[in-house]
């Protein structure tokens, strides 16, 4: 008898190819791994798709959520609790804004993608928007009288 496994290249598996992660690769592309290229399709509309900003700062905030219930559980009083909270949300979600940029072209890199996808509009609004300055303050040279 001859092993089935045997006919697969070294490191596959006689699963079929996904270009979905399950629950596991999920769980280990938001820590930073990365994923096969047949799930590229996927890392690129979760990054850079509808609703990527909203599911980028849904991450973020949930890494402090059990820092928060600890603080909820805590015996003292609902004001301080609220002030404790406000505290570590404020600077997170601050930062969370100011880095999601750069979060986004290194998840974008890392998967073998052009780190500029997400900037594609703002660079044609960009190059409208020059034109226009061109053809209204650039037309032609100036004439000191």
């Amino acid at each position: 008898m001859t092993n089935i496994t045997s006919a697969y290249p070294r490191g596959m598996s006689n699963q079929t190819i996904r270009d979905r992660p399950n629950v596991v690769e999920r769980v280990e592309y938001l820590f930073g791994r990365d994923l096969p290229p047949a799930m590229h399709g996927w890392v690129l509309h979760d990054a850079a798709g509808p609703g990527h900003n909203r599911r980028y700062f849904e991450r973020g905030v949930a890494m402090f959520l059990p820092l928060i219930v600890i603080i909820w559980v805590l015996p003292i009083e609902w004001q301080i609790k609220v002030g404790m909270s406000a505290i570590v949300l404020l600077p997170a979600v601050y930062f969370l804004t100011a880095l999601r940029h750069v979060y986004l072209q290194h998840l974008l890199q890392d998967n073998e993608f052009d780190p500029d996808v997400e900037t594609g509009k703002w660079l044609a609004e960009h190059e409208r928007r020059a034109a226009v300055y061109e053809a209204k303050f650039r037309s032609g040279p100036r004439r000191y009288a």
